[in-house]
């Protein structure tokens, strides 16, 4: 877990490096101390690991100094406690030891028993059938579902406050988010997870949440605002004249190391349209922090050799290994492709910087240099001098050439551990975003519609 510091007590050297740019803007910034220790959220129980901007009259509740009174003010932002006599003490714990939130609509109190209040009033909402079972507002729009997992569209003009508790409860656990209060102009994607009816209980997952007993898990079954709960989101800008697919993104400490921020990352390209004419090829809001940096190229790596293995096709329904051509007929020489990275991008969705960086992070590529064109024949000199030797012409439009293996992405594939079939399926896309060309075969006349044993 993080560790709240306040980098104002340290010396500039151990903020940035001599002759970094940044070095005179940034050596006066400060990392917020913790606000809160941590977060109840439904039966769960984990640390925050960052500042979040709760208010201070909701969060100073518990300690027993937020009374509105301004003798009694804090300034939480900066760690430091207001004693009422014109002097500061410096808080070394968290100033709320405990923030208890809603799983239905991420409201927040300090204090336990009113949240039990507000969960009751959920139940009886739910119970009299006016409000969704859903951890999500009635505006909401599924946009993907498959066994149990489901992503709703959430839109931040409509569901202000909604969006508003979703950042705020989000900013605990990312150093760099920005946006809490003016939602207008994002769209919130939830991913929630479903139980399935009479489905066998999993082995314990291994998770940043602290341990539940047995009592709670029985709980769980039996408490319907606890049967669906939300996992994670990202949030994306209705226009961003970067293209970016992508603005923040957070699976929550309890389930984390499930692959559900692939889940995420994939169903953000697929929604960016890129595959459809029109459609808008692009990547996550960069700068990237330490952790996105390195789960981006770990998505992206994983979405290349997917492709390069033909176990995905592109916008076109092309592979780069087809292997059906060549089942009938002895081959001696295997099948080449080329390719440029603009190519690969295009074909995958990607950004080529982001292409080079995942092929980069691979290591799977070998290097070929630009061919040089044959020397020209020695001459001798009219004056009888030696001639000059002769140097191998490169052409400057020649690029170099990059060449990939299967065998080597199979090898990184088994090191890393990596299942080379998307965790995203198709078929789990609803409505604009629904496989078109499957429900146009289906609705023919046709009777069932020949699929092809390699698509």
């Amino acid at each position: 877990m993080p560790s709240a510091i306040d980098k104002a007590t340290t010396t500039s050297t151990a903020v940035l490096p001599e002759g970094s740019p940044h070095r005179s803007r940034r050596a006066s910034l400060k990392i917020l101390n913790r606000n809160i220790h941590s977060v109840v959220l439904g039966n769960l129980l984990f640390d925050a690991w960052y500042y979040s901007p709760y208010p201070d009259n909701i969060v100073l509740q518990q300690g027993g100094i937020g009374n509105g009174s301004a003798t009694s003010a804090l300034d939480s932002r900066n760690g430091y406690i207001h004693s009422g006599q014109n002097n500061f003490i410096r808080a070394e714990e968290p100033v709320c030891p405990r923030l208890y939130v809603c799983p239905c609509c991420f409201r927040y109190t300090p204090v336990q028993h009113q949240l039990t209040s507000h969960l009751a009033q959920h139940r009886h909402l739910r119970a009299s059938g006016q409000e969704l079972n859903q951890p999500v507002p009635d505006s909401a729009f599924k946009v993907y579902e498959w066994e149990g997992y489901a992503i709703w569209e959430i839109e931040g003009e409509k569901e202000k406050l909604y969006c508003q508790n979703l950042s705020l409860f989000g900013k605990l656990f990312l150093e760099q988010k920005s946006v809490f209060f003016d939602t207008s102009g994002f769209k919130y994607y939830v991913l929630t997870y479903t139980k399935p009816e009479n489905s066998v209980p999993s082995a314990p997952t291994k998770t940043r949440g602290r341990k539940r007993s047995s009592s709670s898990s029985v709980a769980e079954d039996d408490d319907m605002l606890l049967q669906t709960r939300v996992l994670g989101f990202f949030s994306k800008e209705n226009l961003s004249w970067d293209a970016n697919n992508l603005a923040c993104i957070l699976v929550f400490p309890p389930f984390q190391h499930r692959q559900l921020g692939q889940l995420l990352m994939a169903v953000s390209y697929k929604l960016s349209g890129w595959e459809w004419e029109g459609g808008i090829i692009g990547g996550p809001e960069k700068p990237l922090s330490a952790m996105g940096r390195k789960s981006y190229l770990r998505f992206w790596s994983e979405r290349i050799a997917r492709f390069m293995m033909g176990q995905s096709a592109d916008a076109d329904a092309k592979r780069v290994f087809d292997i059906s051509n060549g089942r009938n007929r002895k081959t001696v020489q295997p099948r080449k492709e080329e390719m440029t990275i603009k190519e690969i991008g295009n074909r995958t969705g990607m950004l080529g910087e982001d292409v080079v960086a995942a092929l980069t992070e691979m290591g799977i590529c070998k290097t070929m240099g630009p061919k040089r064109k044959k020397p020209k024949p020695l001459t001798s000199e009219a004056n009888g001098t030696a001639p000059q030797a002769a140097v191998p012409e490169v052409d400057a439009d020649e690029l170099a050439t990059m060449i990939i293996q299967r065998s080597k992405i199979v090898e990184w594939a088994e090191k890393n551990r990596v299942d080379l079939v998307s965790p995203v399926k198709e078929e789990g896309f609803l409505g604009e975003w629904a496989l078109s060309d499957l429900a146009e075969s289906e609705s023919s006349g046709n009777g069932s519609p020949e699929v092809d044993s390699d698509a």
